[in-house]
């Protein structure tokens, strides 16, 4: 009697299809858990965490009027430096929305110095509005000139142990920064640091000198404005004296209530706004300092005015070209990433 032979088994092409979906659903989840920070908090240390592709942040979002020499800079310096930004188109203000708001607030309290500073501070807001409209745990708001050292990440990993032990943050909570500030001053352009000062002192080779250090040359710097710190050295501490928001980070609950308590003006400037509510108390505020983002200058035979300057009609403007192909400096930056990214130079700021 002849043996039944089994027919074979038909090649089927559900199997290979099978795992070509798992194969693309696997490299979708890996870019995603990289790619957003709250997710990641499980699997990584809360330092590793500050030196994804948003510094510990769930979002960068950049302030600016569009595109020019200044955000052409700053991508190149987040590209070489493997940083994702976000640049919302910002609404249009009118000139009587500026007015209005100049001239906000009863005659005892102080009001904007001029338009320049009125459209920054409204920019501000709408910028934090758009923050707080997305539900994000927290964000890192950077002017468009901002700048930062070529080791900005190593930076922020050394910041995260910092903060996290100055706040006294417990082991359970993951997040790189902690949850208990509402305003974390990353750039700035003044925030004295002294012996008695309740601080954090901790190592970063890319602090600058503090006898070298560039501070405004309207804000008051005695030596002892950097007492205990030596080279490679920062401090973290509460913001007490703060000027200029280069760069400043906030948490969900922290956009709320800068709203809220700069929505209303009542200031001579954005910043002036913040510092005081930060030395009121009514904003929670930390300060790395000498800090970690500064804004680049082009040269300054080239006229270079910012932006609120311009809006004061202070000053001239130079050729958007012109910029483009000279290197400046950027003040108390060891290594510019925008100066790497542009020329191939670390282009030192003055003195360091």
């Amino acid at each position: 009697m002849a043996a039944h032979l089994k027919p074979r088994r038909r090649f089927s092409f559900g199997r290979p299809k099978y795992f070509a979906a798992a194969c693309i659903f696997a490299i979708i989840t890996y870019f995603i858990v990289n790619w957003h920070p709250a997710l990641r908090l499980g699997s990584s240390k809360p330092r590793d965490v500050a030196g994804n592709f948003t510094l510990g942040f769930q979002k960068i979002v950049v302030l600016s009027e569009g595109p020019s020499w200044r955000t052409r800079g700053l991508k190149a310096a987040a590209g070489y430096s493997g940083i994702n930004l976000d640049i919302p188109i910002q609404p249009p203000l009118t000139n009587e929305m500026i007015d209005a708001f100049q001239n906000m607030g009863p005659t005892s309290v102080p009001h904007l110095r001029g338009r320049g500073e009125a459209k920054n501070w409204l920019s501000f807001l709408d910028i934090i509005k758009y923050i707080v409209a997305q539900e994000l745990e927290s964000a890192l708001i950077l002017e468009d000139d901002v700048d930062w050292d070529v080791l900005i990440k190593n930076s922020m990993k050394l910041l995260s142990d910092a903060v996290r032990e100055f706040t006294w943050t417990g082991k359970e909570d993951r997040s790189p920064y902690g949850h208990s500030w509402d305003l974390l001053w990353i750039g700035h352009c003044a925030e004295p640091t002294r012996n008695d000062t309740r601080r954090l002192l901790y190592d970063d080779p890319s602090a600058p000198h503090p006898g070298k250090y560039i501070a405004p040359l309207w804000f008051p710097w005695p030596k002892e404005s950097m007492d205990g710190l030596t080279p490679g050295m920062r401090s973290v501490q509460m913001g007490q004296h703060t000027d200029c928001s280069f760069a400043i980070a906030l948490s969900r609950r922290g956009a709320i209530k800068v709203l809220k308590f700069a929505g209303k003006g009542e200031d001579t400037q954005f910043d002036t706004r913040l510092k005081n509510g930060c030395k009121k108390k009514d904003l929670f505020c930390l300060v790395v300092t000498p800090e970690l983002m500064h804004h680049y200058v082009p040269p300054a035979e080239f006229g270079h005015i910012s932006a609120v300057a311009d809006a004061n009609e202070r000053g001239s403007r130079a050729e958007e070209e012109e910029f483009e192909h000279i290197i400046g400096n950027t003040p108390n930056i060891l290594r510019s990433a925008r100066c790497k990214a542009l020329f191939d130079s670390t282009c030192p700021g003055p003195g360091q």
